[in-house]
């Protein structure tokens, strides 16, 4: 979840981090953000307190429509596409390893609610990791998976951007609201214009612009103007992408009680709680730790209505991991089991395999947490067996042999994960695949994988390749090779 991550224990990082800032260093690697905190997405479309309707009942009429066809992979040919039907173009950044990704897909993005969107926008998917993406992410920064755009074709510019999960309601609204921008029906005295300004500054990456639109736009409107959530939550973003996280503590504080929808109050809460993890102990930290842990507490008694089941998940594995950082073993395996009740029988009630993997990421984490990884190694070994083309069940499924102790085994599925893998996720099962060798004492296997590691970091394009985690590979293999003098900064 965007992260900071220090918030959630590392036990949530061991399993093949679920979705996050990338691309990661590795699987088990802490990144930047939480389990899947999305930047605190917002609401779009709904009031600070309004109450919210399922998303079959924002459907109406529209429920008989047939779902959205996706272009996929082919993102020159879904651009082109949308200049010659005078479209705008939505584009959906994804990752098969991201458990949001797949939760939007299999259960946000098919709602026949969106289908009339399709008479205005062109509608395509990116999967990140494959080559043929770096193009875009060198253009379109993103931190968050999933991550969607709306662009305009004709000039290439983001109209808006949306960081992580939403409801189907949630997610009209966003893509009706960049349509008024894009056609000049939204004013440039319109708030929604500002947002839309503030949007093309965060997927540009630059985070000081983007804060400075915000509090412009904070500045004009007040807590009736539907899109305001969205607003608070990009200003929280803003800050902790700029390194201020007093001010993103701050600030997060004093409205974490304000957002609505269906994720964005737990990622905002989320947010708050990596900036918060960042401060020397204070009044400022100790207040921001306790209003997160309120909001995320109300948040788990009483779910928002159009949340997913992978929303509410993430609810409780973020209160989870802050209780057992605080030392609450108790809490920490109250949240747990609750969120392993909701994902076992979504997961059992799923019409495919695909859709179950949905939830194989937070089952797996609970499993373990609970002391009950045999389960969790039967439901990946199942997983696999349901899905041989994938390499995620096979990388999941080392991650947890791994915590287990079980290394002959953990390294045997690490390798049907990087044969099947390919781009920046490749990368992160050679370096667990690195770490399983160096714990098995297989020096020269550790060096020999390491070197591909390194060599597949530098073959990757500008728009994929992660110069961070380059510097901790070609660390790791100096130290391997006995060159190192110290633990590399993260």
């Amino acid at each position: 979840m965007a992260r900071p991550r220090t918030w959630i224990p590392a036990l949530l990082f061991a399993l093949a981090a679920g979705c996050g800032t990338a691309p990661p260093p590795g699987p088990d690697a802490p990144t930047d953000e939480a389990v899947r905190t999305n930047g605190a997405a917002g609401t779009n479309g709904t009031k600070s307190g309004e109450p919210t309707k399922p998303d079959g009942a924002a459907a109406g009429k529209d429920a008989a429509a047939a779902p959205l066809v996706f272009i996929e992979d082919d993102l020159d040919g879904a651009m082109a596409r949308a200049r010659a039907e005078k479209k705008a173009l939505f584009v959906d950044a994804w990752a098969p390893w991201c458990h949001t990704c797949l939760s939007m897909k299999n259960y946000v993005l098919v709602d026949p609610a969106l289908r009339p969107l399709a008479d205005r926008v062109v509608f395509a998917a990116i999967d990140t990791d494959r080559p043929s993406s770096a193009a875009f992410l060198e253009r379109y920064k993103m931190t968050f998976w999933p991550t969607f755009f709306v662009i305009d074709p004709a000039k290439g510019d983001v109209v808006a951007y949306w960081p992580g999960a939403a409801s189907a309601r949630e997610m009209r609204s966003f893509v009706e609201d960049a349509v008024r921008v894009m056609d000049a029906s939204a004013p440039p005295s319109d708030p929604l214009y500002t947002l839309s300004q503030a949007s093309a500054a965060r997927a540009a990456g630059d985070h000081r612009k983007a804060l400075a639109l915000y509090d412009e736009l904070l500045a004009k409107v007040d807590a009736r103007w539907p899109r305001r959530d969205d607003a608070l939550a990009g200003k929280l973003s803003a800050l902790a992408g700029s390194g201020d996280v007093d001010g993103c503590a701050r600030f997060g504080t004093a409205h974490v009680d304000e957002i609505r929808g269906a994720a964005a109050p737990a990622d905002f809460a989320s947010v708050l709680l990596s900036c918060a993890s960042r401060l020397a102990k204070s009044p400022t930290q100790e207040q921001a730790r306790r209003k997160a842990m309120a909001r995320l507490e109300a948040l788990v008694a009483s779910p928002p209505p159009e949340s997913t089941v992978d929303d509410r998940a993430d609810a409780l594995a973020i209160l989870a991991g802050v209780k057992s950082e605080l030392g609450d073993a108790e809490g920490a395996r109250a949240a747990h089991e609750k969120r392993l009740v909701l994902m076992e029988k979504a997961a059992a009630e799923a019409k495919t395999p695909e859709i179950a993997a949905t939830y194989d990421y937070g089952r797996a984490i609970s499993y373990v947490a609970l002391g009950r990884g045999e389960e969790a190694v039967r439901m990946l070994e199942q997983r696999e067996r349901e899905m041989p083309k994938s390499y995620d069940p096979p990388a999941r499924l080392s991650s947890v042999l791994a915590k287990m102790g079980r290394f002959d085994a953990a390294l045997a599925a690490n390798g049907r994960a990087v044969a099947l893998s390919y781009g920046p996720r490749r990368l992160a099962y050679l370096k667990q695949r690195a770490d399983l060798q160096a714990k098995m004492g297989d020096k020269q296997g550790q060096i020999a994988t390491l070197r591909e590691e390194v060599a597949g970091h530098e073959a990757l394009g500008p728009g994929q390749r992660n110069e961070a985690a380059l510097a901790d590979a070609r660390h790791r293999l100096e130290e391997a090779l006995g060159k190192g003098s110290a633990a590399p900064k993260r």
